[in-house]
Order: structure tokens, then C-alpha cells, then sequence
């Protein structure tokens, strides 16, 4: 779990603040995920417009993260889940 500090929405990348990242972890617009995405069979496929792709600052969210440095932090996350 962690917290939104920093979102650059326009550019699409921002940053979360947890005890597990503490250097804050780079977080691209690509990794987000709502929670309002239908359940999918095997072979079926969907388009998602618009959905996921806005963060604000100060919102908690859980995610997964790799040590892997991304423009000045340390890490960078993987799925990130809001929880709105």
C-alpha cells in the first residue's frame, strides 16, 4: 500500500510514497488499474478508454513494485490498484 504524492496527469507518470519504496516509487499511467474492469474469459478481448489513467495526489493505492531505477527513483511500480 501506498500514498500518491506526486501525479503529473498531462504527462501521464507520477510518484507513490510507501515504507516499502522509500525512496518513492515512478509510477507510469500503462500501470493503472480500476476497479469497475469486467472480468474477461480466456481468448476474449475488450478496449478500455479513458479508464484508469488519472491519479490524484493523496490517494492510497495498492501496488507491486520492482528495485529497478526509473528517471531518479529507485523503483518502479508495476499494477497499481486505487482504491476508490
Amino acid at each position: 500500500m501506498g500514498v500518491v504524492a506526486i501525479w503529473h496527469g498531462e504527462e501521464g507518470w507520477g510518484v507513490i510514497e510507501s515504507s516499502d519504496t522509500p525512496t518513492g516509487c515512478w509510477v507510469h499511467f500503462s500501470n493503472l488499474w480500476t476497479l469497475n474492469h469486467p472480468s474477461l474469459a480466456r481468448g476474449e478481448s475488450i478496449e478500455i478508454r479513458g479508464q484508469g489513467s488519472d491519479l490524484q495526489v493523496g490517494e492510497i493505492v495498492d501496488f507491486e513494485w520492482e528495485r529497478v531505477p526509473q528517471d531518479g527513483y529507485s523503483f518502479r511500480a508495476g499494477d497499481v490498484r486505487p482504491r476508490r
